[in-house]
């Protein structure tokens, strides 16, 4: 049961993958109809739509899809059938998307050594598995062991699947996004270029693994000062979004958020703030405004509303997304205190110093003990603030 990345045929489209689902659909229902006598039939087309059903964004339906295969599956099958790990896993990046498992990165440690333990290190379900895990690794601030993971994994997949398969390629700009959040910024944009080329070079034009290296280079444009060229990356990054997936995916709703954030560093504010609110809606209604992709947007819709004087509006927002951040996602998380800077700079631009300058202790005192004093993060934050900038 090989879990690609892509379930759909190409070229894709939004009327491709509506026609294909609906077979994936048709399929899981003429083999609920005639299971056969271990139902293994069932179970594979119901996989294959609940992957269907991921990349196109229905995130809950997958969730609840898999669950109910897994459940199947470990009673016809047993924990250690390679189905049933396959489909834990499949779970497991379901509900990962759609924001709902409290322990995601613990469930995916645990999928990705089922993986290995069950159909071997170098089988493509477990290597991409491990890839996965290490840029969730990454991602969630561990980035001593999450970018060696991926480091390693990227050698297996270029040895194993080749250098041109499209899980090799997303490994390498997963690994670039690794350097860029431990502010290596000059290697990400190395290994991000030299990922777009391979892109180009290996995958039919418009490939999603080409778009999302897109967007990534777009925001390490940002980071460099180079802000007009990342808001022209973000809005080829967003056309071709739609073009693969429609206007309502999650992907896209996300692209068009990052745009916003372009516009916003570009000093566009309310060209910002437009896209930003429009972004936070769909977010709302297709995942939750606990979803981290809606949380980003909603800091940045703050500190729109901060840089574009609307200070009220910029405190009251600002103090809810950090609530809500420190609820979901703990008090020492990255976005939580990217959200309480905001709010300490939206105190200080209200005139509010006092209240500014006590929430700024505390986002140093998170910085210095999460990342530690000497982390380029936390220095640069100190600086800002002690030169009067105030943290962005």
């Amino acid at each position: 049961m090989r879990s690609s990345r892509y379930p759909f045929s190409w070229p894709i489209s939004p009327e491709s993958i509506a026609r294909e689902t609906a077979l994936f659909e048709r399929e899981l229902a003429d083999a609920e109809a005639a299971p056969g006598p271990d139902g293994r039939s069932v179970l594979a087309a119901r996989y294959k739509l609940g992957r269907a059903y991921r990349f196109v964004g229905r995130y809950r339906d997958a969730v609840e899809l898999q669950k109910l295969n897994l459940e199947a599956s470990l009673r016809a099958l047993g924990p250690d059938d390679p189905v049933t790990v396959t489909t834990r896993y499949e779970l497991v990046r379901s509900s990962m998307s759609a924001g709902q498992p409290p322990r995601g990165v613990a469930e995916l440690e645990r999928s990705s050594a089922d993986l290995d333990r069950v159909l071997g290190a170098d089988h493509p379900d477990a290597i991409t598995a491990r890839c996965f895990l290490g840029a969730a690794l990454v991602r969630d601030g561990a980035l001593a062991s999450g970018r060696p993971l991926l480091e390693q994994s990227l050698a297996d997949s270029k040895r194993v699947l080749g250098p041109d398969d499209p899980d090799t390629l997303a490994c390498r700009i997963w690994l670039a996004m690794a350097q860029g959040l431990d502010e290596r910024v000059g290697l990400a944009f190395k290994l991000a270029k030299r990922a777009m080329a391979e892109c180009r070079r290996a995958l039919p034009p418009g490939h999603p693994v080409e778009i999302e290296c897109r967007s990534f280079l777009g925001t390490l444009y940002q980071a460099t000062g180079r802000v007009s060229e990342g808001i022209a990356e973000h809005k080829r990054a967003l056309v071709d979004y739609e073009r693969v997936y429609g206007p309502s995916h999650p992907l896209v709703i996300g692209e068009r958020a990052q745009l916003g954030n372009a516009y916003m560093q570009a000093g566009r504010y309310e060209t910002a703030i437009a896209l930003l609110q429009e972004a936070i809606m769909d977010l709302d209604r297709l995942l939750g405004a606990d979803d981290t992709v809606a949380l980003c947007a909603r800091i940045d819709l703050g500190n729109a509303l901060a840089r574009a004087s609307r200070t009220a509006e910029a405190v009251t927002a600002l103090k809810e997304v950090s609530a809500d951040c420190e609820r979901v996602l703990g008090r020492d998380d990255r976005l939580t205190l990217s959200s309480r800077a905001g709010l300490a700079r939206a105190y200080a631009l209200a005139g509010r110093r006092l209240k500014a300058n006590v929430l700024y202790r505390r986002v140093l005192a998170g910085y210095e003990r999460t990342l530690g004093p000497e982390h380029p993060v936390t220095q640069r934050y100190r600086n800002r603030w002690s030169r009067g900038s105030h943290p962005r």
